[in-house]
């Protein structure tokens, strides 16, 4: 007599069956339309970055590009919310772009060292726009366009919290404040992310779960 069995066997081609995996050619098609949409935004992002950057006349008083809007109009000495707005635009589509990659050609595929070498130039290059191109547009918009120097003054201290002498702290501070707090969150967020996948990675590897049938045996992907 066979005895029935409730356990729990491992085969993968039950668990794919039930989460339904996007197909090669899905994952193809959505990595074209995001690297297509992300250049497009990238493109337009910094082409408006750079039109709507310039002075409005040259050296000789001429106008440049007039019917290009350079200022909000709540803006009044300072124009940086439309150049900015034109260099977040820029940054979403690249980051769209390398994402549709990632998804279309590396994620969950055997590695070859092909591919961890086309991984490992994109995430250096994530880190170049992240560490670098970033935090270097937020110091040149702090310390340009809207002058935040050690000479501005954000706020006091009062003196009696700090015996009677007079501490003050300054735009200039408040700057690097954020961009070191900027960096070093973009660092802690990269090595517990990468710790995270690896971690999955080690899941992902291990047998998965197949329900027996009530005769004790284990049904196959065409059975069911």
């Amino acid at each position: 007599m066979i005895s029935r069995r409730t356990g729990i066997a491992y085969n993968d081609a039950a668990c794919e069956e039930e989460h339904h995996p996007v197909t090669e050619a899905q994952r193809q098609r959505i990595g074209w339309i995001g690297i297509v949409i992300g250049a497009a935004l990238f493109t337009f992002g910094v082409f408006a970055a750079h039109f709507t950057g310039l002075s409005e006349t040259n050296n000789v008083g001429q106008e440049i590009y007039p019917h290009i809007p350079r200022c909000a109009w709540f803006e009044s000495d300072a124009c940086w919310v439309i150049p900015i707005t034109s260099k977040l635009i820029a940054f979403l589509g690249s980051q769209i772009a390398l994402a549709a990659f990632v998804f279309g050609w590396i994620w969950k595929r055997p590695t070859t060292w092909a591919q961890a070498t086309i991984g490992a130039f994109l995430f250096t290059l994530e880190m170049i726009i992240l560490l670098g191109i970033v935090a270097n547009e937020w110091l040149g918009l702090t310390q340009g366009t809207l002058a935040w120097t050690e000479q501005k003054i954000l706020v006091t201290i009062p003196e009696w919290l700090v015996l009677n002498n007079k501490v003050h702290i300054s735009f200039g501070v408040l700057k690097d404040i954020i961009v070191a707090g900027y960096s070093t969150t973009v660092l802690i967020v990269i090595a517990v992310g990468a710790y995270q996948l690896q971690e999955r990675s080690k899941k992902a590897d291990q047998p998965k779960p197949l329900v027996f049938s009530s005769y004790g045996r284990p049904i196959t992907k065409d059975e069911r």
